[in-house]
This record gives structure tokens, C-alpha cells and sequence, in this order.
């Protein structure tokens, strides 16, 4: 089984050093007669042990649960016994916890118990009183305790609160990245009911505050937030009774319900570094409660405030370089992000309408010139004086075609001289005359309009530009960040063998969304070089090295884009090792790596399946990890390139764009068809004949392939093709095409499964027109020149699909939905999540499942309700169901067995027997 991700093993040893604390505190228990807070310590100590795969730390905490939970029906002498037997296994599971935390493993903790001498003590407590330990129900039925739930215990913590909340903070700041935002945004519904409750409140708001609190306590318990979690956790009770009818809602219990939920917050604000009055809020809220909560050690008092002394007046130097700054919730941020895309996409549309008026502008134009023909010659055949003979014959015409009446006896009456005489030629080619002077005029205005918008068009160009630079410098942050995270997996994976870490380019910048994408391939990186590539001391002695080992990381920018480098010197990759494993893992057959580079075969090591490790271990030897990298990195629109000398070590370069939000890409056509390709890789655009076959630039000659062949799409002849000049790590691209339509600036929407296994293209975008163009990915394209098959995808489809099923998780806990979701697909399952019932059955609808995992309590759907929904419906009625929930008692229980359910697990889960419903109940 996989070693525990580092950061989640230190959240393990936090809680079962908290247990142990506990533990230690006994004759308390014992003089106050209270077991129950030991049992559910030794409870979660046994599942959270089981879930880290330390069986032994599991039976041994599961023995304290079952003697703790007979010890009141044991004798004072009996009691006494007991006392001593936990404290020898306080000893054990320390010793345990401290190898854990040093080698990775819990040791002999059974031999080390019986050497202490507790198996006779056990003997004597076993056959002493038997009866004690026949189990017995609980006294009260409606109690429920689930695993997730969090110990009573009033015993103090090993270190104080602050730092127990900073040191989780500064552990896990992947998680805290989503488990934040998720308990600030619980904390905002139960302040809205609250408020809701001050005035005329409901039932409804009741239930709302109950679910915010305790979808908290179920979050934090999950991700290891102990502190948090407790607190919620007793807030929680106290609205248990409110739900329950067995305590009213009043001002006072609004008093500390609205205490608890400021101190939760405050616990978040003292996670992150900053000064606050954490501990008054706790003893105020002591105070409300009449009973201590247990944060803090009940010895510490309230200290007199002290008396304020008399300021003193010190000069202080006005500092120029003090900024003030402010902390941008992340929900508004990317709110903000999104209207800058509409924003981009409003430009994008206004110069689509500019084009059309262009187009217009040019159509009234030819118009106007067909009209002032026409007019010219209107007025040189009727109205020029010196053409009246030719207009007599004309005006007799219609003279004799004229009526009767006033008109002839207007024309009796007046002469030529006295009266113009106006036939419908003359009508006609003085309304000619009148519609070129105002088609003028007309043209005059459009043409300012034009200009107008043309200047419009220009300022608002300025004002994205900055908006998109501003707005995307918000979400960067510095590489230092994802540094902190790998000398910690250096220091645990290297901890039998030296190895200098040498860290450059701390400051370089990242878009957030990038750095969070480059967390898993680092990681995967850094292993490997540790495990595959740095020697042990001695046979690095035996070669003329330095006993210590080297690893390198360093980051540097260039443009748009920056580079890291892992860089050791280790035993580098041995190719032909490669080459023999692909042709003996079936990834590929000797006719096809003939023809291949030593680049090429390189690159084997991507291919999922692949690995050159002479035996199988926690960190190596598997086939997995570096297809992980390449697919990660290539979500990220970037590429990776490796440099390796054998016996000298090896260098893997990552290319990744600094941001994600908005790309500049080049239109292009290719076989009547519209697409896209990221202009952070072009490095020239050429004009050619449309029969040249090679491209010269800088001096080189470079073959010209037609990206209508690459797509495999039908080819036209040209008499000009557009070529591209694409330069991608290292590795050049002379690209042709029918035509180039220009560069717009665009939000590229990358590609989900399946449309990901297409390597060729990243992604798509919408352009203001609403047409969907396809974004070309350069890196695949490379892929293609060589490949124009593009094996690699195939074999990803062919490898990797079939391999993997497919589990729907639902849960309203963000939190839960991410811890659970990468323990499953840590096991092999690919994972669909819901945040209620209602969006799990609609998802139900339109997919195939292999199991569904389900929370009890969510909004518009419980999991009951959704569990009764599945089994009422033929085509999901044999679907394996699992219930995964905070409530333990026997009623939840026995009414998700009568609807079916498989497996009733309490959280945080079991991964034992999360493992074994899913190998038990999931389709093959």
C-alpha cells in the first residue's frame, strides 16, 4: 500500500498526539468517572491508525476503546489496574508515533507493550471481571456519535493554540486553499440565520444555522483542523437540542452561538499569521457556556488587563515605501476574472460590428458613384439647355399622352417664359440630383461615425490591456510558495542518505491557477530523482563523486513563459533500459522505435505503464507518476523537455505560460477550416509560393509541413501559402497554412476527457462572431511531424481508460469532497462529485457509475432520500451504494439498511473499509 501523502500523515500524527495527551490524563477521568471522552478518543485514534495503513497502532488503540468502554462496571481496585494498563500503552503508542514521524513506520508495538509488562496486566483485568467486557448497549439510544466526531476532552494541548492552528496552515496550504474558503463561506449562512433569528426567524433558519455548523465540524475533522472542528462541533450540540425541541431558541443561547461562530473566524485569521485576541474570545465564550471547551488549557486564567502606560513620543520616518494593501476574497476574484473575459469578449465582438460598418461604409460608397453616374447623365441629356431639340420630341410625347382639364389650360394660358413646364424625365432627374446630395451627406456622417468608433475602439483596447495585466497580476504569487512544500518531501524521502537542495528563482511569479497545476508533476519529479536517480553515498564514492547528492530546482522567465529546472546528479536515464522496457510492457514494438531519436526514446518514459525500477516499492517501481506529469503539464498549456547523460545525472526543463486568464492567438484556415494557435510559440510569419517545400530563416533551412496533412484534412492546391514559424523547447516547426486571419486576444477553454486524449489541441475558444474554434497545441503538433499517427494518445486510450472505473461522491463538504475524491482516485477510480442528492440523481441520469458514495445530510436531497431514489429506479437499482457519514448511531444505521445500502461507513473514512466495499460491491 502507498506511503500517506506527507501532509496528511502530519494532520494524523497531530490528532494522535492529541489522543495521547488525553490518555496520559486518566486518573482524572477515573476520579470524575467519565470514560466517554477516552472511548471516542481511542475510537478515532483506531479508524484515523487504519486509514494511514499503522495496523498496529489500529488494534492497539481498538483494545483501549474496548476496555475503556467496561471501565464503569469495573471495581476501584479493578479501575486502578486499568489506569496503569493505559499509561504503558501511552508509552507504546508514543514510541510508535515518534518512529512514525522519523522512519515512516510504527514499529514493534505489540513486542514493546508486552515488554512493559501489560500482557500479564491485561491477563489479570481479562478473567478478573468478565462481565465488564460483554458489550452492552448505550444508555441513552438517541445518542449519536459518529467517527468524525470530535473528542470532549478538557485536557490541554501539547502546544498552544496558536501555534497548533498556524503550524496546520503552514503544513497544508493546498488544502487551506479550499477548506477556507469553504468554512468562511458556512460561517456567512450561519451569520444570515443568526440575523435571520434576531428578528422574525423560522424554523427553517434553525435547521440552516445546524447544517453550516455542521458541515464545518465534518470539513475540519477531515482535513485534520482539529481546533475548529471541536468548536463546531459544540456548537453543533447545542442546536441538537434546539432541533430537537429539548431547549428553546433565546437570546442567550444566540449569545453564544454567535461567540462561537466570531471565534471560528478568528481561528482562521490566527492560522494565517495574524494578531488577534483568539484566547479572550475562548474565555468569553467559556463564560457564555459555563464549561470550558477544552482549546485551551484550563490552567491559564484570564490575565487583569494590564494598565495602559504613558505613551512616549519616538520620532518615526515617514516610510515612501509603505503600501497599503488589501486581502481579496477569492470568490470575488474570479468574479472579477470572469467579467474580464466578457469584457475581452465584447471587444472582440465590437471590432466584428466595426469590420461590417467598414464593409457597409464600402457598399454606399460604390452606390453613390453608380448614382452620381447616373445623375451626370440624366442632366446632360434632359436639363442642359443646349439639348432642347433632342428633348422636344420627348416633351410632344408626353404632351399627347398629358389629360385634360387644368393642366392644358395652364399651358394655354402661360407661356414657356411665363411658366416652367416639368415632365416626369425632369422630375425624375432632380430627385437623382437631391438623392446624391443627401447619400452625401449621409457618407460624410458615416465616415465621422467611423473614426469616431475607430478612437473608441483604440481606448477601449487600452483600457482591457490593463485590465487583463492588472487583473492577472493579482493572482500571481511566487514560486517560493510551491519551494516550502518540496524541501519538506526532500527532507522525509532523504532522510537515510545526504542530498543538497539548492532552490534560485524564488520570486518568479505565477498565475495561482498554474502554480496549484505544477504542485503534483514537481512532486512526482522530485521523487523520482531522489529515488531513480541520486545514488547511495557508497556507490556514489565508488564512481569519484561526492558522497552528497545534488538536486537543483530553478525557475527563471522569459516573455510570457517561465521555466523550472529539477536538475540532479545522479545516475541519469538509461535509454536502452527504456527502450527494452516498452517493448517488454507491450507500449511498443521494435519496428516502431527504429526510426526514433535518442530524444524520442527518451520521451518513452511518459507512456503510462513505463518504468525502469528493478523492484516495486512505496516510492517507486509502480509505472505511474510520469504519464501524471505529462498530462498535468500539458493541462497547463506547456511542455516538458529532458536532458540526461548516463552516470552524469538528468535535467527536466518545464515550459508553462505565467498565466492561464487570457492567450493572444493566431487565426488561421487550413482546408476550409477556422483555427487556432497560441502566439507565445510563433517566432515568424512567412509568405511563400504554394509549392515550396523547405522555409529558410535565420540562416537555416527548415522542411514546411502542411497543416492539412498533419490533421490528415483535404488538401487545395495554392498559388501563396502562409507559413509559421513555431519554436517549442528546443525544437523548431515550420508550419503551412491557407491563409492567416489574424491575432485575438482570447480565453482558451481547455479540453476534459475525452477531447483531452486528443494531443493536437489544447482547447477552444468562442470568437465574436460565435463561431468555436479549435486551439491548436504546438507541442502536439511536434508530436504529430514525428508520429502522424499520435501513438501516445492512442495509447492512452488503449492503457489507461479501460484500466479505471468511475465512483460518484456526494457530499455538501467541499472539504470532504476533496479529501475523500483523491483518496479514491489514489486507488485507481476515476472520481464524479455532487454536492447534494438532487445533483448526484441528475448525474446518475446521464452517466454509468461503478458505485455511488454518499453523506446523509445535504441540502434539497438527503442521502436517505437519495438512496431510496436509486433503489426505486430498475436501471440503478443493482448500483453499490455506500453511506459515508459523521452519524454512527444504531437509528441512522439500521434505516440505511432497510433502503439497501451496501456499506454504512462513519467519517473520516476508513480507507480499509472504503477499500473493501469498493473491491467487495463495485462492478468489474
Amino acid at each position: 500500500m502507498p506511503s500517506p501523502i506527507p501532509e496528511l500523515l502530519q494532520s494524523f500524527l497531530a490528532e494522535a498526539w492529541e489522543a495521547v495527551l488525553a490518555l496520559e490524563q486518566i486518573p482524572d477521568y477515573v476520579a470524575r468517572q467519565e470514560f466517554e471522552p477516552l472511548v471516542i478518543v481511542t475510537h478515532r485514534l483506531k479508524g484515523s491508525a487504519g486509514l494511514y495503513n499503522f495496523p498496529q497502532l489500529s488494534r492497539l488503540a481498538g483494545l483501549l476503546e474496548r476496555l475503556l468502554e467496561g471501565a464503569p462496571r469495573l471495581t476501584p481496585q479493578q479501575q486502578e489496574q486499568l489506569t496503569r494498563f493505559v499509561g504503558l500503552a501511552s508509552a507504546c503508542i508514543c514510541d510508535a508515533l515518534d518512529s512514525i514521524a522519523q522512519n515512516g513506520h510504527e514499529g514493534g508495538v505489540g513486542l514493546n507493550l508486552s515488554r512493559l509488562g501489560a500482557s500479564s496486566l491485561l491477563g489479570e483485568l481479562a478473567f478478573a471481571n468478565p462481565q465488564a467486557w460483554v458489550a452492552h448497549p448505550p444508555s441513552d439510544p438517541g445518542a449519536e456519535l459518529g467517527e468524525g466526531d470530535a473528542p470532549e476532552e478538557d485536557a490541554p494541548y501539547s502546544a498552544s493554540l496558536r501555534e497548533e492552528l498556524h503550524r496546520f496552515f503552514r503544513e497544508n496550504p493546498d488544502i487551506w486553499e479550499f477548506f477556507a474558503p469553504e468554512v468562511l463561506e458556512h460561517l456567512d449562512t450561519a451569520q444570515n440565520a443568526l440575523e435571520h433569528l434576531a428578528g422574525e426567524g423560522e424554523e427553517g433558519d434553525v435547521t440552516a444555522l445546524f447544517r453550516a455548523l455542521h458541515t464545518i465540524k465534518g470539513a475540519a475533522y477531515s482535513v485534520g483542523c482539529t481546533p475548529i472542528g471541536k468548536l463546531a462541533h459544540k456548537l453543533e450540540d447545542l442546536l441538537v437540542l434546539v432541533r430537537d425541541g429539548q431547549r428553546p431558541w433565546s437570546g442567550e443561547l444566540a449569545s453564544i452561538v454567535a461567540e462561537g461562530v466570531g471565534t471560528i473566524q478568528l481561528m482562521l485569521t490566527t492560522a494565517e499569521g495574524r494578531s488577534t485576541d483568539l484566547e479572550a474570545h475562548i474565555i468569553r465564550l467559556e463564560g457564555l457556556l459555563g464549561e470550558p471547551t477544552g482549546l485551551i488549557a484550563e490552567a491559564v486564567a484570564p490575565a487583569p488587563a494590564p494598565q495602559p502606560a504613558e505613551p512616549q513620543a519616538t520620532p518615526v520616518a515617514p516610510s515612501p515605501e509603505t503600501r497599503s494593501t488589501v486581502r481579496v476574497a477569492l470568490e470575488r476574484l474570479d468574479h472579477l476574472l470572469d467579467l474580464t473575459g466578457e469584457v475581452i469578449g465584447t471587444r472582440s465582438r465590437f471590432e466584428s460590428l466595426l469590420s461590417r460598418l467598414k464593409e457597409i461604409d464600402e457598399a454606399l460608397e460604390n452606390s453613390r458613384l453608380r448614382l452620381m453616374q447616373a445623375a451626370s447623365d440624366f442632366e446632360s441629356r434632359y436639363l442642359n439647355p443646349t439639348l432642347s431639340e433632342s428633348k422636344a420630341p420627348a416633351a410632344e410625347e408626353t404632351g399627347e399622352a398629358g389629360s385634360s382639364g387644368i393642366g392644358k389650360s395652364v399651358q394655354e394660358m402661360f407661356s414657356e417664359l411665363e411658366f416652367d413646364r416639368y415632365t416626369d424625365l425632369n422630375i425624375l432627374a432632380r430627385s437623382v440630383s437631391e438623392m446624391v446630395a443627401d447619400l452625401n451627406e449621409v457618407r460624410s456622417q458615416l465616415g465621422a461615425t467611423l473614426l469616431a468608433l475607430r478612437d473608441e475602439q483604440d481606448a477601449f483596447g487600452k483600457i482591457t490591456r490593463s485590465l487583463r495585466s492588472e487583473v492577472g497580476r493579482i493572482r500571481l504569487v511566487p514560486i517560493g510558495r510551491l519551494y516550502q512544500r518540496l524541501r519538506r518531501q526532500v527532507r522525509q524521502i532523504a532522510a537515510d542518505r545526504p542530498i543538497r537542495l539548492e532552490l534560485s528563482g524564488e520570486q518568479v511569479e505565477l498565475d495561482s491557477l498554474v502554480l496549484d497545476g505544477l504542485v503534483e508533476p514537481l512532486v512526482h519529479i522530485v521523487n523520482n530523482a531522489i529515488v531513480h536517480g541520486i545514488e547511495s553515498p557508497e556507490i556514489r564514492l565508488q564512481r569519484g563523486k561526492p558522497a552528497e547528492g545534488l538536486l537543483r530546482i530553478r525557475t527563471y522567465q522569459r516573455g510570457g513563459d517561465a521555466f523550472i529546472e529539477v536538475q540532479d546528479d545522479g545516475n541519469g536515464i538509461d535509454v536502452e533500459a527504456v527502450r527494452a522496457k516498452a517493448i517488454e510492457k507491450g507500449l511498443r514494438n521494435e519496428a516502431d522505435l527504429q526510426n526514433l531519436s535518442r530524444r524520442e526514446l527518451i520521451e518513452l518514459i511518459f507512456l503510462p505503464g513505463l518504468s525502469t525500477a528493478p523492484t516495486i516499492t512505496q516510492e517507486a517501481g509502480r509505472g505511474v507518476g510520469m504519464d501524471a506529469v505529462w498530462n498535468s503539464v500539458r493541462r497547463l498549456k506547456g511542455d516538458i523537455t529532458i536532458e540526461t547523460q548516463e552516470g552524469l545525472g538528468t535535467t527536466f526543463r518545464l515550459r508553462v505560460p505565467q498565466s492561464l486568464i487570457v492567450s493572444d492567438v493566431l487565426i488561421l484556415e487550413a482546408s476550409g477550416h477556422t483555427l487556432g494557435l497560441p502566439s507565445d510559440t510563433v517566432r515568424a510569419l512567412r509568405l511563400v509560393e504554394g509549392s515550396a517545400q523547405t522555409l529558410e530563416h535565420e540562416g537555416e533551412r527548415y522542411p514546411i509541413q502542411k497543416l492539412s496533412r498533419l490533421l490528415r484534412l483535404p488538401e487545395s492546391e495554392l498559388s501563396e501559402m502562409a507559413v509559421v514559424y513555431l519554436e517549442v523547447a528546443g525544437r523548431q516547426l515550420a508550419l503551412g497554412v491557407d491563409r492567416l486571419v489574424g491575432l485575438q486576444q482570447s480565453i482558451v477553454k481547455p479540453f476534459e476527457e475525452p477531447l483531452s486524449l486528443l494531443g493536437h489541441f489544447s482547447g477552444a475558444l468562442v470568437a465574436g462572431t460565435g463561431e468555436v474554434i479549435l486551439v491548436l497545441d504546438p507541442s502536439g503538433l511536434l508530436r504529430l511531424q514525428a508520429d502522424p499517427y499520435d501513438h501516445r494518445a492512442i495509447s492512452s486510450l488503449n492503457i489507461a481508460a479501460p484500466a479505471q472505473q468511475t465512483i460518484l461522491l456526494a457530499d455538501d463538504s467541499l472539504s470532504v469532497r476533496k479529501m475523500v475524491g483523491q483518496n479514491l482516485r489514489r486507488l485507481g477510480y476515476n472520481v464524479v462529485t455532487a454536492a447534494d442528492g438532487q445533483e448526484a440523481l441528475e448525474i446518475l441520469q446521464e452517466g454509468t457509475f461503478a458505485a455511488l458514495i454518499t453523506d446523509l445530510e445535504m441540502p434539497r436531497m438527503s442521502g436517505f432520500e437519495l438512496l431510496e431514489e436509486v433503489r426505486r429506479r430498475p436501471h440503478l437499482a443493482h448500483l453499490p451504494v455506500a453511506i459515508l457519514t459523521t452519524r454512527a448511531s444504531a437509528k441512522h444505521r439500521d434505516l440505511a439498511m432497510q433502503l439497501g445500502v451496501n456499506a454504512y461507513l462513519t467519517k473520516p473514512a476508513d480507507e480499509a473499509q472504503l477499500l473493501q466495499f469498493l473491491r467487495e460491491g463495485v462492478r468489474t
